[in-house]
């Protein structure tokens, strides 16, 4: 209880320090419901006194999903490179299938898996995620629809999150630690001022159990949720949230002047999330199209002194630092989502998806050196002396407050204490997979050497000799951890490293603005 409360009181100082500074001078306060410091874990609840310890009893919240026998929709295909080539439909072909879910919450009592629903409803289900439906551990999307008529959505508090009808449950499967996503939705929030709300939970599909989850809200328009003027059908401009990814759907796609001057990764695309697809019409989709490329226009030509006039800086300052901190290899990929209202700028975020964070990625990202300066929108930002300082003096003011590593590292520390038995629990489903040489695993559910070490090894030693495939698994075993203490040894290790690195050389972000007889900032 005393580390609880020194944590609590470290978490307060910090964030009111954090709370003086803004890269756009923002004073607005930052409140966020971290459930590890609101709900009593099992040292603070002691024994339960109403179960004998055979079945579930867990002081975390339960999630129930029946499926009433039918198979899931949306598990991956993968080829025999264990590339995903499709995905899997229902037993009739479904892409999603009605199911009923139920939640068993309640702070400050021990909840179990046969207890009555605190909520229910029925709901459409799918696994859902990019790369993760390849995993044994599926996460899931949730539709929450009235039970007499499923074509009609229904809002819902669930685990104390505000009422909506579409979430993501998403199962830590890489990510061994499973706290990724719960901790950084959390410290998001408190850098740009929103992020997806997270609560953990533990899972039962059809009475088994599941391990683990994070329930999470989704980056979709709402009250709670992304703030958009809502679209009237009609109306010759709208607001939008769009995401920039690789798995979009092709009714929803627009091709913006970052697309087809190829500005954009290979393979990524613009999806409109907002307005809804009923609502994208052409001339919908003809808006968000010429107002992004407006922007972009703008962001790659040599003259950008008008920027600031249609993005809102402070958002992409800190949406850079959060993402260069955690060695995100994905931003301006997979999973970037932008927004504007139309009476507004053209904000990033929210953020998404962080189980890869912290080298936690397929394959290995070092600790030292920037992965995004000349990614995406940032390229051109970062050639702008303004927008440099201000990340420059944002990273140093944060490193005071809420990306201290004492506040990280204390962070992670209570976290995972928190979790207390639901750990143990999780790994007595899923202990196999810190096991890369059992057989249950396919290669798309550990992490792999970095290509270019591949490819010197079979150079010096050749394709499928003894050498190579020795230096293989040891190479394999050597990036995945045996067990949850090391995965957590390695993160904080990893995560530590990172920020000594960047607090080193964050100044050097001033070389991609220098004055140049080829930049635009040259001066006589």
């Amino acid at each position: 209880m005393r580390s609880r409360i020194i944590f609590a009181v470290t978490a307060l100082a910090l964030l009111v320090c954090a709370l003086g500074f803004s890269a756009a001078g923002s004073q607005t306060p930052v409140v966020r419901y971290h459930q590890h410091l609101e709900q009593p874990g099992e040292e603070q609840l002691g024994p339960c006194a109403s179960c004998d310890g055979t079945a579930l009893c867990t002081h975390l919240p339960v999630l129930r999903i029946d499926t009433g026998g039918q198979k899931i929709p949306g598990a991956a295909i993968l080829d025999g490179t264990y590339q995903i080539t499709g995905y899997e439909t229902g037993d009739h072909g479904e892409a999603q299938i009605l199911t009923s879910v139920e939640t068993v919450e309640g702070e400050g009592v021990y909840h179990h898996g046969n207890d009555a629903a605190t909520l229910s409803a029925r709901a459409y289900l799918r696994y859902r995620g990019d790369t993760s439906r390849a995993f044994s551990k599926h996460s899931y999307l949730i539709k929450l629809v009235e039970s007499d008529d499923p074509l009609q959505n229904r809002d819902l508090p669930l685990l104390g999150m505000e009422a909506d009808n579409e979430w993501a449950l998403h199962g830590p499967f890489l990510d061994k630690t499973l706290l990724r996503n719960y901790m950084w939705m959390n410290l998001s929030a408190e850098v740009m001022g929103s992020a997806p709300d997270v609560r953990f939970c533990e899972l039962l599909v059809d009475g088994e159990y599941q391990g683990v989850y994070v329930l999470m809200e989704t980056n979709t328009r709402g009250d709670g949720r992304v703030r958009l003027t809502e679209y009237t059908p009609g109306d010759p401009v709208c607001s939008y949230l769009v995401r920039i990814g690789t798995n979009t759907n092709p009714l929803k796609t627009v091709e913006p002047f970052s697309f087809y001057t190829a500005r954009l990764e290979a393979g990524s695309c613009v999806e409109v999330l907002y307005p809804t697809a009923l609502e994208q019409t052409e001339a919908v989709h003809d808006y968000v199209t010429a107002d992004l490329s407006g922007i972009e226009r703008l962001l790659f030509s040599a003259d950008r002194d008008e920027w600031e006039d249609v993005i809102d800086r402070a958002s992409f300052v800190d949406y850079y630092i959060l993402q260069e901190f955690l060695a995100v290899n994905d931003a301006f990929t997979k999973s970037t989502y932008l927004y504007r209202d139309v009476r507004g700028k053209l904000h990033a975020g929210p953020v998404w998806d962080y189980n890869n964070v912290l080298d936690n990625f397929f394959r290995p990202i070092e600790a030292e050196g920037f992965l995004l300066s000349r990614r995406g929108y940032f390229a051109p930002l970062m050639t702008d002396p303004d927008f440099v300082e201000a990340v420059i003096r944002r990273y140093r003011e944060l490193r005071q407050g809420v990306l201290s590593e004492e506040y990280l590292n204390t962070y992670i520390n209570e976290t995972a204490a928190w979790l207390g038995g639901a750990v143990d629990r999780n790994y007595s489903v899923w202990g196999y997979t810190f096991d890369t040489e059992n057989g249950r695993l396919s290669q798309a559910e550990y992490r792999q050497p970095a290509l270019n070490d591949v490819a010197r090894v079979i150079a010096d030693h050749g394709y499928g000799t003894e050498a190579t495939s020795r230096w293989l698994m040891d190479e394999v075993r050597r990036l995945n951890p045996a067990d949850h203490e090391q995965s957590m040894e390695w993160m904080r290790d990893y995560m530590n490293r990172r920020g000594r690195w960047l607090d080193r050389h964050i100044e050097t972000l001033r070389q991609h603005c220098a004055s140049s007889k080829t930049s635009s900032h040259q001066t006589d």
